[in-house]
């Protein structure tokens, strides 16, 4: 049975079990081309919003509809495949023809084409669609607030009229052991579990919303305060510059290295998350950081880096400092979660 005979088999029953008019404002799930006849325009508006199939529709019946979810402000998508169909597909934010069985007419009109007239892939392009969405999310979360830190943390140590915190060469490092490998597999980070249960965001809301302001400044805020907290306090132990430098080189790349696993959910918790559950991540992340000990102690990139070897002790400081970013992002998604669920 194909797709089309389906739906007229669908259309046939559910026309046939039409739930009647109730008392007045009862909700109606079902409404039948007939019953929309008889309607005016707007009565229809009172209606549309509360009714979840319509049976036996014309293509002038889909007009009526997408126009009057449009005046509701209804993010609005219809399907068709014949030339009637060309006014509701033109109407509609999103117009889909068949590809197969649509009329060439139907296909200019409309935004997008089934190729294989199955509408499992509307279903499937939708939650393909939230994931990519939230993946730039996840990239933009890990890029601007690392690159606004580290730009903070360069103007801090200038206006303390102290040394810059690193040279043009290690800070092109940086981005290099950090942004060359992490930003692109966060674009391949797997889709949550709740993508397709989350009710429609508001198309006005862009992918820097609210929500990444406040966690790039808090994110941003608390980088920089790391680096220039260690490299100070290297300085004051009497390290040399460029020690001092290695150290805050090696924290700033380690804050980047956290922030990018915060980055794979704005709400989950890190610890709830698969580790392997994005490979790319995280061994992209490894070999990163196996590269960042082949420029602290190996003696040919130590010269082009400007790098000297780190001891224990302060390997272990620079893991104190760097994954506080996590406990910071881990509490703030805790607290938003709590107000989520009291809402």
């Amino acid at each position: 049975m194909s797709n089309l005979e389906f739906l007229e088999m669908v259309k046939g029953l559910l026309a046939t079990f039409v739930k009647r008019a109730g008392p007045e404002g009862a909700v109606r799930n079902v409404l039948s081309g007939r019953e929309i006849e008889t309607m005016s325009d707007a009565d229809l508006y009172h209606l549309v919003q509360k009714v979840s199939v319509y049976a036996r529709v014309s293509p002038q019946h889909k007009l009526r509809i997408t126009q009057q979810l449009l005046k509701h402000g209804e993010i609005v998508a219809m399907t068709g495949d014949g030339v009637n169909d060309a006014p509701a597909l033109k109407a509609a934010h999103i117009g889909v023809a068949m590809g197969m069985t649509g009329t060439d007419v139907a296909k200019e009109a409309s935004d997008m084409v089934i190729a294989d007239d199955n509408f499992a892939s509307i279903y499937r392009a939708v939650e393909l669609g939230r994931v990519v969405f939230d993946n730039i999310r996840k990239v933009t979360f890990f890029l601007i607030p690392t690159g606004i830190a580290a730009i903070i943390t360069i103007l801090t140590t200038v206006m303390l009229g102290l040394p810059l915190p690193y040279l043009p060469a290690q800070l092109l490092w940086i981005n290099i052991v950090t942004n060359g490998l992490q930003d692109v597999a966060l674009a391949f980070e797997p889709g949550e579990k709740d993508v397709l249960k989350r009710p429609p965001r508001d198309p006005k809301s862009g992918i820097f919303n609210r929500l990444l302001v406040e966690r790039t400044i808090i994110v941003g805020l608390l980088i920089s305060a790391g680096v220039v907290y260690e490299f100070i306090h290297s300085l004051n132990e009497g390290m040399s510059l460029e020690k001092s430098r290695t150290i805050a080189v090696t924290v700033m790349v380690f804050f980047q290295f956290f922030q990018a696993f915060n980055s794979r959910s704005e709400m989950q918790s890190l610890f709830r998350m698969n580790p392997l559950g994005n490979p790319f991540l995280f061994f992209g992340t490894f070999a990163a950081f196996l590269a960042h000990l082949a420029a602290i102690y190996l003696p040919t990139l130590q010269w082009v880096f400007r790098m000297e070897p780190i001891t224990p002790l302060e390997w272990l400081r620079i893991l104190l400092i760097s994954v506080s970013v996590v406990v910071v992002m881990e509490i703030d998604k805790l607290a938003r979660r709590i107000i989520h669920a009291s809402r």
